[in-house]
Formats: C-alpha cells, sequence, structure tokens
C-alpha cells in the first residue's frame, strides 16, 4: 500500500458496484415456490432491511416470514449455489459508470476495498466474471466478519488494512444497513440509488448520487472533506 496515500474508498458489492438484486430475487423465489408464497408479499420496510445482512439471517427471515420447511443453513448452501450458477452463466450488469470510476481511483491513486457481506465464494465469482479484482488493494467478506452491517467491523478492518484513518475513508453504499455502518464507523457515506432502500434510510447517507456516471476520484475525496457535488 502506498504510504503517502490520505484517503481511501470502500465499496459494497451488491447493488452498489453490481447489479445482482435478479439473481438473488429468482433465486430466493425458486424456493418460495415450494410453499406457494411470493417475494412481492414483502412490506416495503421488510425489503429495505434485507440488503446487507448476512446470508444465514436473511434466510431464517425468509424461513419464519414464508414458513420454509428445510433447516435454515441448508437453504442458504442451495441458494448460493443457484446464484453461482446463474452469475457464470448468465453473467451480470454493472452498476452504470462502475468501472470508469474504479479506474478513476486508480489513476488517482487512491486505495480502494471491496467491503460485502456476501460470502467469499460469491464474491470472487463476482470479481472473476466482471474482473474488477484488480482494482481492489483489500477484499473483505462476510467470512472475515463475526459482526454484520449495520456493525461497521467490516469497514473498520478494510480501512484498517489499507492504512487508512477512517475519518479519511468514504464508504459507497446502497443498503441502509450498509449506510448505517459506515456511518458507525467514523466515514463518509455516498448512496447510491436503490429500489429498497427507503428515502429516509437514504437520507441518512453524506451525499446521494443515482450511479457513478460522470463521477471521478476528485468528487469522491471531495465528499471526505464535506464540499457538495456540483
Amino acid at each position: 500500500m502506498q504510504q503517502h496515500a490520505a484517503y481511501a474508498v470502500l465499496f459494497d458489492l451488491d447493488g452498489t458496484l453490481v447489479q445482482s438484486d435478479d439473481l438473488y430475487y429468482r433465486a430466493t423465489q425458486s424456493m418460495l415456490d415450494w410453499v406457494g408464497r411470493s417475494l412481492d408479499e414483502l412490506t416495503p420496510e421488510e425489503r429495505s432491511r434485507i440488503p446487507g445482512r448476512s446470508a444465514l439471517e436473511n434466510m431464517r427471515f425468509y424461513s419464519e416470514r414464508f414458513g420454509l420447511p428445510q433447516p435454515v443453513e441448508a437453504l442458504v448452501d442451495r441458494r448460493m449455489d443457484d446464484v453461482c450458477r446463474m452469475l457464470e452463466e448468465e453473467g451480470v450488469m454493472l452498476v452504470p459508470g462502475a468501472r470508469e470510476i474504479l479506474e478513476s481511483l486508480r489513476f488517482a491513486d487512491v486505495p480502494v476495498a471491496l467491503a460485502s457481506s456476501s460470502p467469499e465464494r460469491y464474491v470472487s465469482r463476482v470479481l472473476q466474471v466482471t474482473a474488477l479484482g484488480e482494482f481492489f488493494q483489500v477484499v473483505k467478506t462476510g467470512d472475515d466478519v463475526t459482526c454484520y452491517k449495520p456493525d461497521p467491523e467490516i469497514f473498520l478492518s478494510a480501512a484498517k488494512d489499507l492504512g487508512i484513518p477512517a475519518e479519511r475513508c468514504l464508504v459507497v453504499e446502497d443498503a441502509h444497513s450498509g449506510i448505517l455502518a459506515g456511518k458507525a464507523a467514523g466515514m463518509k457515506v455516498l448512496a447510491i440509488e436503490s429500489e429498497v432502500t427507503l428515502p429516509h434510510q437514504a437520507a441518512l447517507a453524506d451525499r446521494q448520487v443515482r450511479d457513478f456516471c460522470g463521477l471521478v476520484a476528485r468528487d469522491l475525496v471531495a465528499i471526505i472533506h464535506g464540499v457538495p457535488l456540483v
């Protein structure tokens, strides 16, 4: 890691860099089909709590909410198998401007970490399929932490490995739990627009944008300084 680095950017993965919602939706709905239920039954508040949590925590919620008959651990493995299969067969779209902002940060010598609650086997596949792995000096997954978002552990751990103090870090997130985790870590937070994050939840971030289009490294550093985007 460059010793002169003054700032760092910590990215979430799902919904922030890759548009993976449909993969998870289809894999989860296929399980609910067994019991004749639908994800469309979820309230907006319930939907907003799903991103950022561990796969096991979410599956416990689905199991209780929809009365799934199989052991939760087995359901987690089966759904992840389905998601990884679809990922490899179909690929996954990037959030608009994602690769460009990562390239800009690399050109500007701003260190970057990935901090995702998803398991390592999924994260590694996404980075391989999208060829984004080359941009990250540090990668943290749900397998690396004991507490999940909204706990700040994963962001604090990533910042420590980068060697950058929390107050000089920007978290980029789409989920309510991730926004809370970034703020709890003492970091600035940029929220990427999400269909499931409610407006009052996204408003907790320091800045909100639809996607990365038009943004460059200096814009993200400006957020750390508290300078408004123009």
